[in-house]
């Protein structure tokens, strides 16, 4: 697991932020989840399969999350897989890690029935498990953070299968041919941040503005109080994803050490290093007006903003 993945895992993990993270975005920003409805589950799964001749085989698969959720009178295991590179494979991948967590339903509803010292027979027994015995529901999410690029691989086995919707004679066999997409969140790309109550929404924001410098630091100084409450956990997520990794070494030093970072003074170093980045952007620009004897262009944009960002953009700085 790479670097980004553990510290969205282990800020995932906690259930404010996971309930947050899938209200956002399963549930279109309603609160339906709460983080008391929510328990932590192991999120290894497997099978052990007998073949005819005896021999057994092990499939054994580890995911990211999984927390089991009450959801009005339903149980349903919800699970999130993050992503800092594109798996070309996914739909495949996903739909193996549910197709084995319903696998190890089956199997404890088998080994319920036989501490019981219930009998079944006919097709119960064929089967392990009654007509009456039910499944809980999985839903697993991708979270997607791969950095400067959209997710370009396949969204669902379809896509996977290179199946064209316009050919007309690939239609009756999609009749008995199952679909199964994958629920990609693409956190770099989060249209209303807003829907989000946790740190998560200051997380994708400032994701969503990395690549503009300048509106970056703008969302951080409007914000500054805000990301000032966030504690060790999220912030290392944040400074992952944005690549700040002289902060990162100081957040994972103090962690070690099992000291708190002072968060006012990282988020304050934030938004000094945009005024810095601010004042060489402006630096460079009158250097390059100077050298080519623009001067009356210097002091005209040092008053005027919009012309300033006109020179900005015809210098490409």
């Amino acid at each position: 697991m790479g670097k980004e993945n553990f510290a969205v895992n282990q800020m995932l993990e906690r259930k404010d932020i996971f309930a947050d993270l899938m209200n956002g975005t399963l549930f279109d920003g309603r609160q339906i989840l709460k983080p008391e409805d929510l328990e932590l589950i192991s999120t290894q799964s497997g099978v052990i399969h007998e073949e005819a001749e005896g021999k057994k085989i092990v499939l054994e698969r580890r995911g990211d999350i999984r927390m089991k959720a009450e959801i009005g009178t339903y149980l349903v295991i919800l699970a999130n897989e993050s992503q800092n590179k594109v798996h070309y494979a996914m739909p495949v991948r996903n739909m193996l890690y549910d197709a084995l967590e319903y696998m190890k339903q089956v199997q404890a509803l088998e080994k319920r029935h036989k501490k019981s010292g219930e009998r079944l027979e006919g097709d119960a027994f064929l089967s392990g498990i009654t007509r009456e015995d039910k499944l809980i529901p999985v839903v697993t999410t991708v979270l997607y953070l791969g950095a400067g690029t959209e997710w370009d691989g396949s969204k669902s086995l379809y896509e996977l299968l290179g199946i064209d919707e316009k050919d007309d004679t690939i239609h009756q066999l999609k009749e008995y041919l199952p679909d199964y997409k994958i629920n990609l969140i693409q956190g770099r790309n989060i249209r209303n941040p807003e829907k989000f109550q946790t740190c998560l929404q200051h997380i994708f924001s400032m994701l969503k503005y990395n690549s503009d410098k300048k509106r970056l630091y703008e969302y951080i100084t409007k914000h500054q109080q805000e990301l000032k409450q966030m504690d060790n956990v999220e912030m290392l997520a944040a400074f992952v994803l944005l690549g700040e990794q002289k902060r990162v070494l100081k957040l994972i030093e103090n962690q070690d050490k099992k000291e708190e970072t002072n968060m006012c003074s990282a988020i304050e170093e934030l938004i000094q290093d945009g005024k810095e980045e601010g004042q060489d952007r402006v630096n460079r620009l009158n250097q390059a007006l100077a050298e080519k004897n623009r001067i009356n262009d210097i002091i005209k944009s040092a008053s005027d903003k919009a012309y300033q960002k006109k020179l900005f953009a015809e210098f490409n700085l």
